[in-house]
């Protein structure tokens, strides 16, 4: 992370913020977009089925079958601090 000191870290954050500001374009929306990483999980072995008083049993080992990433654009009305603006076209 850039100092916050920085005259040209400034600077981007304030065209950053700007965006905010400006007017709802219906030809080219400006959309912020998140990311959240998610670990794909499968199950190391069968649950043992439900019984009459009891829920399913499942273990807690777990076999690792990668990683993906969950996007998720937004109008810049529902965007977080920590999201990042397109103002381009998104297809």
């Amino acid at each position: 992370m850039p100092k916050k000191d920085d005259p040209d870290f400034i600077a981007c954050m304030e065209d950053i913020l700007d965006v905010y500001k400006l007017p709802y374009d219906e030809k080219r929306p400006a959309v912020c977009m998140d990311e959240k990483p998610y670990q794909l999980l499968g199950d190391a072995g069968e649950p043992l089925p439900m019984r009459p008083g009891s829920g399913q049993k499942i273990d807690s080992e777990y076999i690792r079958n990668g990683t993906c990433s969950i996007f998720m654009m937004l109008p810049k009305s529902l965007c977080h601090n920590r999201s990042l603006f397109w103002t381009t076209d998104v297809y």
